[in-house]
């Protein structure tokens, strides 16, 4: 899960990554991985106090300016989605700074599409469907439409994936507001919307300022700024919902954690992702829906009940679910 952050000279790009860091000394050259805020594992490490917790991870890459240069779009497709920063503390038009960038990553994808196309046509006649794909892909763009907004079967994504185009990538922007007279936001976040893409609203200067605070007194701190939550847990939950990725949780004495797989995946799938041995010699799942937990945190109790769930190997993982696989190999 690679995020690359990208934006203008000047936009708090830096600064942001530092406040997600939590250092102010963070290199911005490496890539940062940082601990997706849950409450439901912070729950589960109180109740089982075990000898390890595993929070679910984001990383970020940090582009540096210019952005969008032939040099820089490498570390762009490389990234699962793009968070674009766009200053909102010098008055500037963040919906000609927002346009301005979608064209740079259209553009760079036509180009990608252009030369495979080229290329298809000397091949063969067996690659057909890829041409047509990208042939529509192309009149999207041209019409500067970003990829992320046409609809495509998954088979039509796969057939895209090789290329990492940069608009079909998930898109958060990511206002950076700074003191006094910042800019409304209405009209910038009703574009990105259209655009297929996620807004949010935070002061990197304040979140940056807000790591120097002892971690037991931010909560108290931000509540008394008005705050539910710092933008930092509100970038980290939103890019990862943006990936469209859900949390199942496992849990025990000996370790509580959470595993991230995308929205829609199977217990088979999930038993996968912990271990190819599960998935081979997988029976059943055990089930637990996690605020069933939170209101009886006794598996004792729960099966008393009846209140646990066994399912087979196509059952639909949901947000929270707690997870034990039974399997024979």
């Amino acid at each position: 899960m690679k995020i690359a952050l990208t934006g203008q000279s000047g936009c708090g790009r830096s600064t942001l990554y530092r406040a997600l860091a939590g250092s102010s000394s963070a290199d911005t050259a490496k890539p940062l991985t940082v601990h997706v805020p849950d409450s439901r594992i912070d729950f589960l490490t109180e109740h089982w106090n075990p000898k390890s917790v595993v929070n679910a991870t984001v990383t970020f890459f940090d582009v540096p300016s210019p952005a969008f240069s032939p040099r820089n779009m490498g570390r762009i497709k490389e990234s699962s989605a793009v968070a674009l920063v766009l200053d909102n503390y010098a008055l500037g038009n963040m919906e000609e700074t927002f346009l301005q960038s979608e064209s740079e990553l259209m553009i760079s994808d036509l180009a990608i599409m252009e030369k495979r196309v080229a290329r298809l046509t000397k091949e063969s006649k067996a690659k057909q469907a890829e041409a047509q794909l990208l042939l529509r892909a192309m009149e999207s763009i041209e019409n500067e439409i970003p990829l992320r907004l046409i609809e495509l079967t998954e088979q039509e994504l796969d057939l895209l994936s090789p290329f990492s185009l940069a608009s079909l990538k998930p898109l958060l922007v990511i206002s950076n507001r700074a003191g006094e007279g910042v800019s409304d936001e209405t009209a910038i976040a009703e574009l990105v919307k259209m655009h297929g893409g996620a807004f949010l609203g935070i002061d990197s200067g304040f979140e940056l300022e807000l790591c120097d605070f002892p971690e037991e007194d931010r909560g108290e701190f931000l509540e008394s700024m008005g705050f539910t939550a710092s933008g930092k847990a509100r970038v980290l939950s939103e890019a990862y919902s943006l990936l469209d990725l859900i949390s199942f949780i496992t849990m025990g004495r000996d370790e509580v954690r959470a595993w991230p797989i995308k929205r829609g995946s199977s217990a088979l799938e999930a038993a996968g992702t912990i271990h190819s041995d599960l998935a081979r010699g997988f029976i059943r799942a055990q089930v637990i829906p996690y605020d069933l937990f939170r209101e009886t945190p006794s598996e004792v109790e729960l099966r008393k009940t009846g209140s646990i769930g066994l399912h087979g190997k196509e059952y639909v993982v949901q947000d929270g679910d707690i997870l034990e696989i039974k399997f024979s190999v």
